[in-house]
């Protein structure tokens, strides 16, 4: 055990600090950021933390005889709520030393990150868990999402999951699994889908160009919740290989975007990857659109031997449906989304009457990737 004795500092970060601060977050998640990289672990902490859109840094760390031991990370994020935009930030990667944990340590590096988040503007952050201790805890302090986000899965082969991710009850779970797709398969039945578009074109893209601005305009008109989808935003967060290897497919017909999806294999465990509809995103009202995407997804996730794909769907929303036409089952896992406001953000509290279509959160607006099954429960 370590004494911290009074040689403690908590402070912002600076460019000194940055290969030890990817140090203790590999010491300290036991490997990150746990999801395949065309580059260095210390190539993508720049790209998230250094070179966002924004240009500002929120990074608190804190320091014990010239050691790192904590430290803290936001990413700042546009995000429009009812009519106006909003400055947020994205709370992830808190990391301790193991020697320091029970020490206060992670309390002290939160407030200085918000203290640096508060003093750039930011109104409110959000956060995810899946920890039942911070569950709880933050149930306690903090304000919860008002819609439920819940976990979809597509296994094709239920033992070989069993075997490759042992679980508790897997006979139980083994039974369920196969109700459910049974019970999926008789909805399915009796809900026949929109035939796919004529012309519709649907294609691998390296980024997106200027038409997609156009779609984000239409798209932001029709949301009440929604990360901004900016082209800049966009190229950022899914074309810059320093992101990770995501593989982008748009749709289009005559020249005009009708819709995007992002997908992604995480390899970080290279005997059982684990495929990730990251994103998919259409105009108002074109679930044949969405449909066609997802039977492209689904190709491209069987070519490639994955058993295993997860997605997210805001509760009651239209891509349920089309999650489950195409072998998607409700996993009853669903992300516990908490925010805490800074200033006053009544449009938030407002969402509760907002129906499921108008709200979008997926993957792609949180920065981890299970490498197994989500235990957000």
């Amino acid at each position: 055990m370590y004494g911290l004795g009074t040689e403690i500092e908590v402070r912002p970060y600076n460019s000194d600090d940055e290969e030890k601060i990817v140090e203790l977050l590999e010491l300290a998640f036991e490997g990150w950021p746990r999801f395949s990289l065309e580059c260095t672990p210390l190539e993508h902490w720049r790209w998230r933390y250094k070179d966002n859109l924004s240009k500002m840094n929120f990074t608190a760390v804190v320091v014990n005889k010239d050691r790192i031991i904590g430290t803290e990370h936001a990413i700042p994020i546009n995000i429009k709520i009812g009519d106006r935009n909003f400055l947020c930030a994205f709370t992830g990667d808190t990391a301790v030393h193991p020697d320091f944990r029970r020490r206060g340590i992670s309390k002290k590096v939160i407030k200085e990150s918000i203290f640096l988040r508060k003093l750039q503007g930011v109104q409110f952050s959000y956060f995810v868990t899946g920890n039942t201790i911070f569950i709880k805890s933050f149930s306690r302090t903090y304000l919860r999402f008002p819609h439920t986000i819940t976990n979809f899965v597509r296994i094709r082969d239920i033992n070989l999951q069993l075997r490759k991710i042992p679980v508790k009850n897997a006979f139980l779970m083994k039974l369920g699994f196969h109700t459910v797709k049974y019970l999926n398969k008789y909805h399915i039945f009796f809900n026949v889908s929109k035939p796919i578009p004529k012309n519709l074109r649907i294609s691998k893209i390296g980024s997106f160009d200027d038409r997609i601005e156009e779609f984000w305009q239409i798209v932001s008109e029709n949301h009440r919740f929604i990360i901004k989808r900016s082209r800049d935003y966009l190229n950022w967060r899914y074309c810059d290989p320093r992101a990770g290897d995501f593989t982008v497919r748009q749709a289009e017909k005559n020249g005009r975007i009708l819709g995007y999806i992002i997908l992604k294999i995480n390899r970080y465990r290279k005997d059982y990857p684990i495929g990730f509809v990251v994103d998919l995103l259409t105009l108002p009202r074109q679930i044949d659109v969405a449909d066609a995407l997802m039977a492209d997804a689904v190709r491209y996730f069987d070519n490639q031997n994955i058993n295993i794909v997860n997605s997210l769907a805001v509760k009651n929303h239209p891509y349920e449906k089309v999650l489950m036409k195409h072998g998607f089952l409700d996993s009853r896992i669903n992300l516990h989304l908490f925010y805490d406001s800074y200033r006053e953000v009544d449009e938030i509290g407002k969402l509760k009457i907002i129906t499921a279509d108008k709200i979008h959160f997926s993957y792609g607006d949180i920065d981890s990737l299970p490498i197994s099954m989500p235990s957000y429960k």
